[in-house]
């Protein structure tokens, strides 16, 4: 594994943020005693079926994109200890393919290709089982990937050209390492998001998968300090989320977006079914995610929980059946700021992985005014398979899980640079 590059200069923090203390009136994006997912209306949406397409013109070049390999096995060393020959065997293999897994990469164009960031010293690039990232600052190309164990690993995106005759690389170079607190016995965490609040102050939200015969989940946000990679334990709010579909063998969360919105905030999440897992089912290896077999294991509902505009409430945006929708990244109008698009990442095991853009339009009445949003049609192109032929890495290696913003670094990358 190559990581011997010569040290890029030193991170610039982002523009300092002071924190406005808590008074009587809470933050618009609050969560204490919250119900994410809760009072669900409407009507929910057929589901979707995989469309493909050719190339996907609404996917940002240089998003950054974070994958849950890594071994969760003991170590090596732990098994030689135990004096454990069979296992120390099996485990050898696990281990140094390890060493070549993407934990973090960037989609470099609209075929859905991602290139794995393999260069610098950020805990992110070692990381066991990356379930979300985030971005702290975009003009400071500084993001936070956040383990299922809870571990925050803080870094900083360079890309790096030595001479215009040369192939440039990118180079991940860490800031800090973190511990989220959860619920005691709640399980692993599986869905985060870092983001600003109405009061300019950087926050973090994270919770746990639900599922598994549970009607919610648990919810925590804090204050976070990128520079120390922690939450002010002394201001976490505890909240809840619902389970939107009301079958408990569905996950509760899988994914988390926050949009700040003038008054109204937007809660964004997805929640996935994975039949392989609570009913047993198979998925057909010989074909994709538009196989009957394989839309009757897989299913997604992706929605949001609206806060600002009276009772909160919650739409069901849209339904798929094929994939696991486990990373979501919501796309803006310059204009407006309103969520235009969503761009969507599966993972699908054995299948590998889908990048996809879900269009979204008003749904508007004349005289009367705005009542949701209608989504149209997604399309999806194979970011696993089209990345193997790259990479060479297996398809089933590209588990997507999360997404965050491109950030400065990626300007030579859009303007053609070299990898």
């Amino acid at each position: 594994k190559q990581r011997r590059h010569a040290k890029p200069s030193a991170p610039q923090p982002p523009k300092h943020h002071t924190p406005v203390p808590m008074g009587v009136c809470a933050s618009k994006t609050s969560t204490a005693d919250t119900l994410i997912g809760g009072r669900v209306v409407g009507t929910t949406p057929p589901p979707f079926g995989v469309t493909w397409a050719d190339r996907l013109i609404d996917a940002p070049i240089g998003t950054v994109v974070c994958f849950d390999n890594g071994s969760k096995k003991k170590s090596m060393m732990s098994l030689a200890l135990e004096g454990d020959a069979k296992k120390l065997r099996e485990n050898v293999g696990a281990k140094l393919l390890d060493n070549i897994l993407p934990r973090i990469g960037i989609i470099w164009n609209e075929l859905g290709v991602v290139k794995p960031v393999t260069h610098g010293n950020a805990s992110a690039l070692d990381a066991i089982d990356l379930e979300c990232i985030s971005q702290v600052s975009g003009s400071d190309s500084i993001y936070v990937a956040t383990s299922s164990n809870g571990k925050m690993h803080v870094f900083k995106l360079y890309y790096t050209q030595p001479s215009c005759l040369d192939w440039g690389f990118l180079y991940a170079e860490h800031i800090s390492q973190g511990q989220l607190p959860s619920p005691p016995g709640a399980g692993e965490v599986e869905a985060t998001c870092c983001f600003m609040n109405d009061r300019s102050e950087l926050m973090m939200i994270w919770t746990g998968r639900g599922g598994q015969e549970l009607k919610e989940s648990w919810t925590r946000q804090a204050p976070f300090d990128y520079i120390s990679g922690s939450v002010d334990e002394s201001k976490i709010e505890i909240g809840r989320m619902a389970n939107v579909t009301g079958n408990l063998k569905w996950r509760t969360a899988s994914s988390m977006q926050v949009h700040v919105n003038g008054p109204v905030v937007e809660f964004w999440f997805t929640s996935v079914y994975d039949g392989t897992e609570s009913d047993g089912k198979t998925l057909d290896a010989t074909s994709d995610q538009t196989a009957p077999q394989n839309k009757a294991a897989f299913k997604t509902v992706l929605a949001k929980t609206t806060f600002g505009l009276g009772p909160s409430y919650t739409d069901i945006i849209a339904q798929y059946e094929g994939i696991k929708v486990e990373a979501i990244l919501l796309l803006t109008d310059s204009g407006d700021n309103k969520v235009k698009a969503v761009l969507l990442g599966s993972d699908d095991e054995i299948m590998g992985s889908l990048l996809g853009v879900q269009p979204l339009q008003e749904a508007k009445i004349a005289g009367v005014g705005n009542f949701g949003l209608n989504a149209g049609t997604p399309k999806f192109v194979n970011l696993a398979e089209n990345s193997m032929y790259e990479t060479f890495i297996p398809k089933s290696k590209f588990g997507t899980s999360g997404f965050a913003p491109a950030g400065s670094f990626a300007t030579a990358i859009i303007n053609g640079a070299r990898v």
